[in-house]
């Protein structure tokens, strides 16, 4: 962790797997102490708590199984945010049919529409998306500066994390699990699409940020809220 935290602030290039590790370290490094703990005094007892209580787990002892469960209760509360954000855009002026596709969506963004900076953004719709990328709860009592503050933290984790499965290619050798949280990440309800369909959203995320928007995540959030289990179809694309 250490020699990847100099190299990033020598400005030197690292992996998406050294990402990984200096992004999910300080969190990891958490809960690592009570789970060693009860690895020694209850180890019969660790499958119940990977399953039952993932939050409590590192992330490297988590499975698709404990991950899946907790992805089918994120993804109920995704239908009922889906819904805001429909009344959302249309109060801001827009309609679906501006996230159906990449010149639909590019042209939205190009008019300037307010929802679309994060600067501009409203509480309301800043809450909306801290929930529905499921950054954290308590988002009604959160201040708004702390609200737009996670919110681009997560989405500047994104960026890099785009820029970086683009540039290795590496969205078809993902293994299940990596593939899996990458998708919850970004807010595709990921819990009972199969595998292919996984690879194929992150696919289609990925494209689109960096042939369009690799420097403002925030529409393809909003197209993620708005479209749900769809994604924004790609001009000329292969799949």
């Amino acid at each position: 962790y250490r020699s990847i935290k100099q190299q990033i602030r020598n400005d030197e290039e690292i992996s998406r797997a050294e990402f990984q590790i200096y992004t999910r370290y300080p969190n990891d490094r958490l809960r690592m102490i009570p789970f060693a703990v009860l690895v020694v005094l209850a180890p019969e007892l660790i499958y119940l708590i990977v399953l039952l209580m993932p939050g409590f787990c590192p992330s490297t002892c988590m499975t698709y199984r404990a991950m899946t469960k907790g992805a089918r209760r994120h993804d109920k509360l995704k239908q009922k945010l889906h819904l805001q954000a429909l009344n959302r855009i249309r109060n801001a002026g827009l309609s679906t049919s501006d996230f159906v596709d990449e010149a639909a969506l590019t042209k939205a963004v190009q008019a300037g529409n307010s929802v679309f900076s994060l600067d501009q953004m409203s509480r309301t719709n800043l809450a909306l998306m801290y929930r529905f990328f499921g950054i954290g709860p308590l988002s009604m009592v959160l201040p708004t500066s702390w609200l737009r503050a996670s919110v681009q933290r997560r989405l500047e984790y994104i960026r890099t994390d785009d820029a970086l499965l683009g540039s290795e290619q590496l969205i078809s050798g993902l293994g299940l699990v990596e593939l899996f949280r990458a998708c919850q990440e970004r807010g595709i309800p990921a819990a009972d699409l199969p595998e292919y369909q996984l690879r194929l959203a992150l696919y289609n995320w990925v494209r689109l940020s960096q042939r369009q928007m690799p420097d403002n995540a925030v529409p393809i959030a909003w197209s993620r809220l708005v479209l749900l289990n769809r994604s924004v179809k790609l001009a000329n694309s292969p799949v």
